[in-house]
């Protein structure tokens, strides 16, 4: 008991001491919230509207006629499109090359004339597929406006041109239609969630090698592993109440909404944020020095950003990409979120996800329990 006690008093004085003198230095002002916050500002801003919208569009109208217009107005009635009329094809096809335009509307000589006698004709739509999410975005409305075309005109015409064996009369059917909730495709639910997360584990990578470059003198302290965990505590509390202002926002203020129980991102963020710093303080023990821990964070990011299902999905990974993504905490901590978001998750599937990541704090304790002491000693530090 009294054993107990005096671990207790350790990790107190630990974090107490940690806690007073980060609220003093400005560096970590900086790494906990305030560079943190101002980048969630500038994502938030440039996901406000959830989707892409107004993107340019260029139409070539070679026909000129009444229904040309109106495929041409209806298109730019549309969320997604914003028309500029051009009058050469080929002009409109260098810009698109030279991404000035995200998409290239043709519609052929006589279209009017062709449809109006049982014809086929050709409306061609092109986009830049280097620019995946813009040029396809900037073809939605289209596909949507040539089937109530093709519906429209089918029902006129196909009386007039009936042959000898006369074809039954169409019926009248009314179809609603609309396409599943696409979390890819939404910025909020996606692109603006995903990137608060991945960059909230460089910050805190960031932050755990400043504090251990820094903050020596507390380390000093017996039991030495009570001590290192009572000094990073205040930081496990600052970040993971961090994401979950973060995510608030996005609820509150971006209209995400939460399928599952919103009281389950308290374990995963606590969590996530615990793996993240182990990763910091990998990297700041096994590193000769801090400028070294410094310049492998950004390998470290890049590989979690990379192989963590945010680029490329998981399931479409080759067998040595997915063991590397298994690896990663952000990987665990994305899917457990996405799940919460999503789709009423169980209790226990996130009781999974956090002992996934509490192995990150148990193997990690192995491995810089007597490492980390000896770098310091090896400094001239303790």
């Amino acid at each position: 008991m009294g054993r107990l006690k005096a671990i207790w008093r350790c990790f107190d004085r630990s974090c107490t001491l940690e806690a007073q003198e980060a609220f003093k230095d400005p560096a970590i002002h900086w790494l906990c919230w305030i560079f943190p916050l101002i980048l969630f500002v500038i994502i938030g801003a440039n996901f406000s509207e959830g989707t892409m919208l107004d993107l340019p569009v260029a139409v070539v109208d070679a026909d000129k006629s009444e229904l040309s217009r109106q495929l041409i107005r209806d298109l730019e009635a549309g969320s997604h499109a914003q028309i500029v009329p051009y009058a050469d094809l080929e002009i409109s096809l260098k810009r698109l090359r030279s991404a000035e335009d995200y998409a290239v509307l043709y519609i052929p000589h006589r279209f009017q004339q062709d449809v109006l006698a049982g014809k086929r004709p050709s409306v061609q739509m092109y986009y830049n597929a280097l620019f995946y999410g813009a040029g396809l975005y900037s073809t939605q409305d289209f596909q949507t406006l040539i089937t109530q075309l093709n519906a429209q005109y089918r029902a006129l015409l196909v009386p007039m041109l009936q042959s000898e064996s006369p074809m039954p009369p169409l019926a009248k059917i009314t179809v609603n239609y609309d396409s599943l909730f696409n979390a890819g495709g939404n910025f909020i639910y996606y692109q603006q969630f995903t990137a608060i997360i991945h960059l909230l584990q460089l910050f805190v990578v960031t932050c755990m090698i400043y504090v251990l470059d820094k903050r020596k003198s507390l380390l000093r302290a017996r039991p030495f592993g009570v001590a290192v965990i009572g000094k990073l505590a205040p930081y496990t509390f600052v970040f993971s109440t961090l994401l979950l202002a973060q995510i608030a926002i996005m609820v509150f203020v971006f209209d995400a909404k939460v399928a599952g129980n919103p009281l389950y991102m308290l374990p995963v963020s606590f969590f996530y944020v615990i793996a993240a710093q182990c990763i910091g303080v990998l990297l700041f023990t096994f590193t000769p020095n801090n400028i070294t821990a410094y310049s492998l964070v950004g390998i470290c990011v890049s590989i979690a950003m990379s192989f963590s299902g945010m680029t490329v999905p998981e399931l479409s990974m080759p067998l040595f990409a997915r063991m590397i993504a298994e690896l990663q905490p952000l990987t665990h901590a994305l899917n457990a979120m996405f799940d919460i978001f999503l789709r009423n998750v169980t209790g226990s599937s996130i009781a999974a996800v956090c002992a996934v990541l509490m192995i990150y704090p148990t193997v990690t304790w192995f491995l810089v329990r007597k490492r980390l002491l000896k770098r310091y000693h090896l400094e001239g530090v303790l």
